[in-house]
């Protein structure tokens, strides 16, 4: 039975050095399923390290700590990612932000409006960085250039590529750079938006505006 030497299965995400919280939540999420179809076993656990139910129970707790604290650090990245983007005004603030954070600053732009935004996590200058669900049911798709040069025409016809392939209703280029004027040409009649770095600035801003207005005003 594997359940039983859970304590070192779930040291085992401590061999790499990358996120072990997210691995060792993964590893504890598939033992508690484990353990739940067990509770309905015919026979006992087997007690190899720990007798049960201090097994169960210290395995619980395990959870809830490894979540509470998930959370905890999830906050504070956040508070922490809202501090540093809030005073974003130039370009240059834009790109002292990291790949991951300038992403997060898009898909909270969309969000902003009420979408459902999500980061893919993908890699490459062909790839999609955000996949947005609006509110009328469409799908767009965004590609994040964190970059000082200029996008050129390629890099817009190959993410044009990229929409037909995903399927998507329309897509944007977002750059902390500017395009070419072969790039601008190009995507005329096409459902692709592109945004240099002043003009996300400026998108960032009304987003924060319409943000604060949706919300409640305190008592």
């Amino acid at each position: 039975m594997v359940f039983p030497l859970w304590p070192l299965l779930m040291l085992a995400p401590l061999q790499r050095r990358r996120n072990i919280l997210v691995r060792m939540l993964v590893v504890w999420g598939v033992l508690a399923i484990m353990r739940i179809f067990l509770f309905f076993a015919p026979t006992s656990l087997p007690s190899y390290l720990i007798p049960e139910p201090f097994n169960t129970i210290l395995f619980l707790g395990a959870g809830a700590a490894l979540i509470s604290l998930r959370l905890v650090i999830s906050f504070r990245q956040h508070k922490d990612f809202e501090k540093k983007v809030g005073g974003i005004s130039t370009v240059d603030d834009l790109l002292n932000l990291s790949p991951t954070e300038y992403e997060n600053m898009v898909m909270e732009l969309y969000q902003a409006y009420g979408h459902q935004a999500r980061r893919t996590g993908a890699t490459g200058d062909h790839g999609v960085d955000v996949v947005i669900q609006t509110k009328n049911g469409e799908k767009w798709v965004v590609q994040c250039k964190r970059w000082r040069g200029n996008v050129g025409e390629p890099i817009v016809r190959d993410f044009y590529g990229t929409m037909q392939h995903e399927k998507a209703d329309k897509g944007a280029v977002i750059t902390t750079g500017r395009f070419t004027q072969q790039a601008k040409e190009w995507v005329k009649g096409k459902p692709i938006y592109l945004y240099d770095g002043a003009q996300f600035i400026k998108a960032w801003k009304r987003a924060k505006a319409q943000k604060e207005k949706s919300q409640p005003e305190a008592a």
